[in-house]
Parts: structure tokens; sequence; C-alpha cells
């Protein structure tokens, strides 16, 4: 485990990912570990020189996303080549698409196990009756059974999916809206947020909610960041801000600066 500079518990969680992913990996009598090849070079339906070109080419379709790494990874196992940490993670997203795809055709309720929220700060399962992806892939729209809503889930933050049995029920009440900054989705975009705040808030900010770049300006001969935009509601911006109250400044609009007041009064 020092040569991997690494834990053993990280190691053998690779493991169970490669066994999930279809590998094969065998162990001999000293516990040294391998995945086996057919040692046919014949058989390899691509060579490295094809291989490069395929890669090279489903990458320049535009931005990287679950889907093509999906593909890639079918090429990947067939071809036999090395695989990396991120490959195995990119390997991983692909086959949650793929499940995702399977529910949403046969029109079947579908287990998200251990999603991560970033607006609960929460680790759950959730039942869900899928409807469509959004752009690149990132996301999947879909009806959450126990809370009786639309909502948006991040392929990244979900740790497996199982497509369940049981079919969908709830159809009529499926609702695509596209979602805003945050993630929510709604009929309309009727809530105003506008903030000035550091540097290192406005990385968080792009880094936790990348829809919400083109939205942050830098304020003119100042270190300040200004961001505005219209939201379905304030709950996830309210976060941030709490979160960053000595980066932000709350400009407006005047719902938001109330809201945050009351936040405020709530927290102390």
């Amino acid at each position: 485990m020092q040569f991997l500079n690494t834990s053993e518990r990280t190691v053998y969680r690779y493991i169970d990912m490669l066994k999930d992913l279809g590998f094969k990996v065998e162990r001999d009598s000293v516990n040294r570990m391998w995945i086996p090849s057919s040692g046919n070079i014949e058989n390899m339906p691509f060579t490295p020189q094809e291989f490069d070109f395929l890669e090279k080419l489903i990458r320049t379709t535009g931005k990287a996303n679950a889907l093509s790494e999906s593909v890639l990874n079918k090429i990947y196992q067939s071809s036999e080549l090395q695989v990396s940490s991120n490959l195995m993670f990119k390997a991983h997203l692909g086959q949650i698409v793929e499940q995702i795809s399977l529910a949403i055709l046969d029109r079947k309720q579908l287990l998200i196990k251990s999603y991560s929220s970033a607006n609960s700060q929460t680790v759950t399962d959730r039942i869900v009756e899928p409807m469509c992806f959004t752009d690149n892939y990132e996301s999947v729209s879909a009806f959450e059974v126990s809370s009786q809503e639309n909502k948006y889930f991040n392929i990244e933050r979900m740790g497996s999916v199982e497509v369940l049995e049981s079919p969908m029920v709830y159809e009529l009440q499926h609702e695509f809206h596209q979602p805003d900054i945050f993630g929510f989705q709604g009929k309309s975009l009727n809530h105003e947020v506008e903030i000035h705040m550091s540097l290192r808030a406005s990385l968080v900010l792009k880094e936790e909610y990348p829809m919400s770049i083109p939205f942050i300006k830098p304020i003119p001969q100042t270190d300040r960041y200004h961001f505005k935009a219209m939201v379905q509601n304030f709950k996830a911006p309210g976060r941030f801000v709490l979160g960053f109250s000595e980066d932000v400044e709350v400009v407006g609009s005047d719902e938001f600066v109330e809201y945050i007041n009351e936040l405020m009064m709530k927290k102390f």
C-alpha cells in the first residue's frame, strides 16, 4: 500500500469497482491479484492506432459527458488497454447512464443509491421515475416518489442505480422544466439574486454550480465579483450566502435581502 501511496481500504474499493465494471479479477495463493488477458492479439477488435483515432474522434464531438465515456469504456475493455482510476470512475458513470436509460425506455422506477445532495448535505437512497437527461448527460430529470416533486439529480453524485421491477405510477405528475443555475426546476424564474463576493467565494460558486459562470463578472478596480441572476427559489443561494457570510454582500433583490435576514435571525 505504501507503493500506491493510499490505504488498503481504498485499494480494495477499486478492486470491487473493477469487478462491478465486468472485469475478472483473479487471486493466487499468496494474495496477488491481476486481470487475466486472453493473450490472443489477433482477437483484439482495435489496434492501438485505431483506438487512438477513435478516442480523439469521440472527444472532439464536444464536452466530455457520461455517454461518450460509456462508449470509450467499451472500447477500453475490448482493447484490453491499461485502466486508470479516472477511467474506472468514468466507466462507472457510463454504467449509471445505461441503467437510467433502460428505466426510461421500460418506464420503470429507479433506485438511486447513496445520492450525495449538495443542497441538503445528506447521502440517501432515492426512488425516482426518470424522464430525460439534461445536456451532456450531466443530470437526469426525475419525479421523486417520497417528496412527490420533480427534481434534477447529478449523475456524478450517484453511488449506483438499480432499475426496479415496479412500473412508473406518477406519470401524470411528471413535468420537465429547464433547471435554474442552482439545479432547481419550476415553471418560472421569478426570484432575483444579486451579490458581491470575494475571489474565494466566486471560485466555490463556479465549482459547485457551473451554470453560474456566465453570470459572474469582476467588479472593475476592485478585488470583488458581481453575480446577478433569476432563480426558481432562494434555498440554494441562501445556503451559499450563509456559508460565506464574511465573503459575500447581498445587494438585491429586496426579497432576497429579506430572505437572508430571516435566515440569519434563525441561525443566531
